[in-house]
């Protein structure tokens, strides 16, 4: 009888599979399966532990005032006795945001499903021309579907501001870059509930209808401003009106509260999230890409690809760029450079000249208080380290530097939902001790 030897039977290839097949056969599919197992429970374990430090540093922060704000205020004794503690308390304590919005992403990320969060609103409009044909309109607030009795019919005309006395403050807002007056609910609720008269001054553009001419304005415009302001004063002569703006619209607040100077129609204004100069390598050179990406669509969807009819038919007599040379811009601070004749001027430098907030702000005559967030990725710090020159001297101002906020959102609230904005609260607060001095 003859034996075979297994290097007679397997070549080398058929041996390492053989042994491999062993092996498997030895340690079973069971084994297999709870390696796999053991691997996602230790990264599950991880990761809830990952949670439960995020949680706790956030509680915290919190919770042992490390969000406090930090106030920079001018040599004016006003403006010290306008922010003290007891009229003005937002200013001195802690921010509380919601313990999963403690960060810059998360309140962004809140901020655009803001409208999924927060009430609906009933609003009444006014439309306005301007002298050149163009469109602007007032939006005022009425109520929201939290305040049920109201909202459903049951008590009053349908609007809790209907109630106000004809002199009631109005707080005339002044919105952002792509704004409209459904981001400004939370606010405009707040107001209305501390005795004020919301109103959101909607710029051209912003109406959820074609423009009328080829004509618009990043920042706003100070002469239609003057049409809003002054279809205020028609309605309700002996109100006194408060200048709220929320990034772009703060450049418009404090180019024109800077023109008026002493005549300025606002009692005091309070600007969140400015973007201070912007000029050539100001504010609009300073966007974090992914959000100036998000912007440059927003604003070519709203006002360009939304009118191009209108801009391709509109022959102008000067050299400035036209439909497709705005389209094609590669960023906002691009866009921008393209959009002097679009706004109503014949050069790049006119047009600076005749917008930029910070060639008028030494002129500003009333209380101002501006609020600025260390993690805002669109309106930088480092525009209020370079601006900081404008709170110094004799004037009636605040600056406000927060530790978290991002851009216009200082969402405050227990759970995930915000239900408030630490900026809101302050901001009217500062109006009404304007009002009680």
């Amino acid at each position: 009888m003859t034996y075979l030897y297994d290097a007679d039977v397997y070549g080398p290839m058929d041996r390492s599979t053989a042994t491999a097949s062993a092996l498997g056969t030895a340690i079973g599919p069971s084994a297999f399966v709870f390696g796999i197992e053991a691997i996602f429970s230790f990264l599950g374990t991880a990761l809830a532990a990952l949670v439960a430090g995020f949680l706790a540093l956030s509680a915290w922060r919190r919770n042992f005032g490390l969000l406090r704000p930090r106030l920079t205020l001018s040599q004016s004794p006003r403006i010290a006795r306008i922010v003290d503690s007891e009229r003005c308390p937002a200013l001195h304590r802690p921010l509380r945001p919601p313990l999963l919005l403690q960060t810059s992403l998360a309140q962004l990320i809140a901020y655009l499903l803001q409208r999924n969060l927060v009430p609906e609103a009933r609003w009444s409009r006014d439309t306005l021309a301007t002298e050149d044909g163009g469109e602007i309109a007032l939006e005022w607030y009425e109520c929201c579907d939290e305040d049920d009795d109201v909202w459903n019919g049951m008590e009053g005309d349908g609007s809790v501001t209907a109630s106000l006395p004809s002199d009631a403050p109005v707080v005339c807002v002044m919105h952002t870059l792509t704004g409209t007056s459904a981001d400004f609910v939370v606010l405009a609720r707040e107001a209305a509930m501390r005795g004020f008269r919301p109103v959101v001054c909607l710029r051209r553009g912003h109406l959820d209808a074609p423009l009328r001419t080829p004509k618009f304005n990043l920042l706003g415009n100070s002469d239609d401003l003057d049409v809003h302001l002054e279809a205020i004063r028609v309605k309700y002569p002996s109100a006194k009106l408060f200048g709220y703006g929320e990034s772009a619209g703060t450049g418009l607040a404090v180019r024109y509260s800077g023109e008026k100077g002493v005549d300025n129609p606002f009692v005091a204004i309070a600007c969140v999230c400015p973007g201070y100069d912007t000029t050539e390598g100001g504010a609009f050179s300073r966007f974090e890409p992914l959000l100036d990406r998000h912007l440059l669509k927003s604003v070519k969807d709203m006002f360009l690809s939304a009118n191009e009819n209108v801009f391709r038919g509109f022959e102008r007599a000067s050299e400035a760029p036209g439909y497709d040379e705005l389209i094609n811009a590669p960023d906002m601070a691009e866009l921008q450079r393209r959009l002097y004749g679009v706004e109503g001027y014949a050069s790049l430098d006119e047009y600076h000249d005749g917008t930029n907030p910070m060639g008028t702000v030494r002129d500003i005559a009333v209380p101002m208080l501006v609020i600025n967030s260390d993690d805002d990725p669109i309106c930088a710090p480092s525009n209020v380290d370079d601006n900081l020159w404008a709170f110094e001297g004799d004037v009636d101002r605040a600056l406000v530097r927060t530790p978290c906020g991002t851009h216009c959102c200082f969402y405050e609230g227990r759970t995930l939902r915000p239900r408030s904005s630490w900026a809101h609260e302050a901001s009217l607060e500062f109006f009404e001790s304007v009002l009680d001095e």
